[in-house]
């Protein structure tokens, strides 16, 4: 292998959070970037639980495919945890005020992981993000960190897309 066909990770430290009218924001962490799938094929097992598995996936897109039969498991996804310093900024938390009184709207978010010149490398976009909890600093006198906030959101899949 020569030099120039290495490629190298790219470092976890450089990434921004993109949510729909919401905008770009800094965080110091993000966690949840993952997804599952079920390693348990629905057509296996008694009949009893192959109706189970059915009857509770019921509406829900990618269970059968056209003959009928059992298909591939929708992958399921974990919450995703930003962390951010408190700023004065309050886009994130108008939204989830929006989602407390009953007037919420999901919207897309892309989790961007930069290269070393600051451009897209990979990129995970989540569909229909919500907020369903927000976390504020602990505040000690005798600390000297940063105030930190949690932003919990769950969201309907993840998925990779193109980083252009």
């Amino acid at each position: 292998m020569s030099a120039d066909d290495r490629t190298d990770p790219y470092p976890s430290h450089r990434f921004v959070v993109e949510i729909d009218a919401v905008g770009t924001a800094g965080f110091s962490e993000v966690r949840g970037l993952s997804a599952r799938a079920d390693d348990e094929p629905e057509a296996d097992g008694p009949l009893w639980r192959r109706l189970l598995v059915r009857d509770a996936s019921w509406g829900s897109a990618g269970t059968t495919d056209p003959d009928g039969r059992g298909s591939a498991s929708t992958p399921a996804s974990s919450r995703l945890m930003l962390r951010r310093g408190v700023t004065d900024r309050t886009e994130l938390w108008e939204w989830f005020r929006e989602w407390t009184d009953g007037r919420g709207t999901p919207r897309p978010a892309r989790v961007v992981l930069l290269d070393e010149r600051g451009d897209p490398a990979r990129v995970w976009r989540c569909e229909r993000a919500r907020p369903v909890r927000w976390d504020g600093p602990t505040l000690s006198a005798v600390g000297s960190g940063v105030a930190t906030e949690t932003f919990e959101l769950a969201h309907d899949g993840i998925t990779e897309v193109s980083a252009e």
